[in-house]
């Protein structure tokens, strides 16, 4: 029975999506707070000037029609009115109702929206219904609920819902309203993000497209996350939306034009935000792609080795792109610490290791690791090392020396220590990556014996030996 229910619920969001273009209907919030400020004008003065705007760019051909709710009375849940009919667009009128609009009643969004359904089911043809609206419901109904009936029973519309500096943390009522109706929920805190939401309401709708359902889940519960998804190869998002943690919204449901996507889903109420990309979607027509992104931790393991052997080093992972450290630890030579272990929650993570054996504490990075949810993502990496023995003599005197390793390549000095008068440091030991060195001497002890370099090469698994001889 579920399964047949769910096939009917996206029957009836394809039959919608395909609005005509020329069909908008607007619902107007003209509540009392659309009297309220953003930044240093009310809301309902933004909002009048941006319709009248966007009005003015719609083709001659367009039927746009106009209601508005709280306009007329302080408390009546009634307070609806069609100012517009859904007609041919006639803008001196359609800017004059505008104009006349003075905010100061309830936000009755269910009996809006029960208003703006009998009037496209009159219309015998597609409608594009689109909520303009500043806060939640404040009067009696469920409209999610009321918008998915009526798709159901083949009413054809496409809902967009457009929140207009709300300050309302949890807004899944909007957008489940969004998905409910086959459109967006579309975010609006000033006037540019105002035009840019509407503009985008009344684009030509999506054609042969396919819906991405990801549902997010931590440890058995819905995770409250922001979903973004992104044409392969493009960085702009083609739709997103909020799962919350209600059935209604989580699974988020997205109406995408047929293509290849990638999506980002970030968990803005678990600590850190984390962060999971999915890739290689593939979008067909008249299909629906699920997948599920748990958010339970994951594991990385990093095996690290010097010519074979364990090997100490600082392992740090950091949350990808920043140098925020989310875990760090130190492997040792030792099988209980390496490989080196995190938990740590999905997402996008660089790993740093940094050699504590090797002079000049090389390290090496791999980037953009994608943890997924309860996995494992095991890395490791081998240092390769020669063992380089430099002593200072004067016949067969020992010479007390300060040794400086440079690479000869940069000129970079990458270990330093001197070698006394004992044999006990002459010659001085150091463990370094193979390559081509530079080593420069300066008597300590006889004093006036001056300074000397000598060129040396380190190779992997070898000793070599070179002397400084005044």
């Amino acid at each position: 029975m579920k399964k047949l229910l769910f096939s009917l619920l996206f029957s009836g969001l394809f039959v919608g999506a395909f609005a005509q273009n020329g069909q908008h209907l607007f619902i107007l919030d003209a509540s009392g707070s659309m009297w309220q400020k953003l930044g240093a004008e009310y809301k309902i003065v933004i909002a009048k000037r941006v319709m009248k705007n966007l009005v003015q760019t719609l083709p001659a051909d367009a039927h746009v029609g106009l209601i508005a709710y709280g306009h007329q009375r302080k408390s009546d849940c009634n307070d609806i009115e069609t100012l517009a009919p859904l007609a041919p667009l006639d803008k001196p009128a359609y800017l004059a109702k505008l104009d006349a609009i003075n905010p100061q009643g309830k936000t009755p969004i269910a009996k809006s929206i029960a208003h703006a359904l009998n009037m496209a089911k009159t219309a015998n043809v597609p409608v594009n219904i689109i909520l303009v609206s500043d806060g939640l419901e404040t009067c009696d109904g469920n409209a999610c609920e009321l918008v998915r009936q009526a798709r159901l029973q083949g009413v054809k519309i496409t809902l967009h819902v457009v929140g207009f500096g709300i300050e309302e943390q949890d807004l899944s009522p909007l957008e489940c309203i969004a998905q409910a109706g086959g459109g967006q929920y579309f975010p609006a805190n000033n006037a540019d993000e105002l035009a840019g939401a509407l503009e985008q309401t009344v684009e030509a709708p999506v054609k042969n497209g396919g819906f991405l359902s990801i549902k997010v889940m931590l440890e058995g519960k819905p995770v409250d996350a922001m979903v973004k998804a992104f044409k392969k190869g493009e960085s702009k998002e083609t739709a997103l939306g909020r799962t919350y943690t209600g059935a209604e919204t989580n699974p988020r449901i997205l109406l995408l034009p047929a293509d290849d996507y990638e999506a980002e889903i970030s968990a803005i109420t678990l600590d850190g935000n984390p962060v999971q990309r999915l890739i290689d979607l593939k979008i067909t027509s008249n299909d629906t792609l699920h997948r599920i992104v748990d958010f339970a931790k994951g594991t990385f393991e990093i095996l690290v080795t010097r010519n074979g052997a364990l090997s100490d080093a600082v392992v740090k992972l950091y949350r990808s792109g920043t140098k925020e450290v989310a875990a760090q630890s130190r492997s040792y030579k030792d099988a209980k610490n390496n490989p080196v272990k995190f938990q740590v929650l999905p997402g996008l993570y660089d790993v740093v290791v940094s050699s504590v054996e090797l002079e000049g504490k090389p390290e090496i990075s791999v980037e953009k690791q994608g943890l997924t949810g309860a996995a494992t993502i095991a890395l490791s990496h081998d240092w390769k090392s020669g063992e380089l023995k430099v002593g200072a003599r004067q016949g067969n005197m020992l010479v007390d020396a300060t040794v400086g390793v440079f690479v000869k390549k940069t000129g970079v000095n990458v270990a330093n220590g001197r070698t006394y008068q004992s044999a006990s440091s002459n010659p001085k030991t150091f463990l370094l990556e193979p390559g081509e060195y530079e080593i420069r001497f300066s008597a300590v002890k006889p004093a006036g014996l001056g300074k000397k370099t000598l060129a040396v090469t380190v190779t992997a698994n070898r000793t070599v030996e070179v002397t400084g001889a005044w």
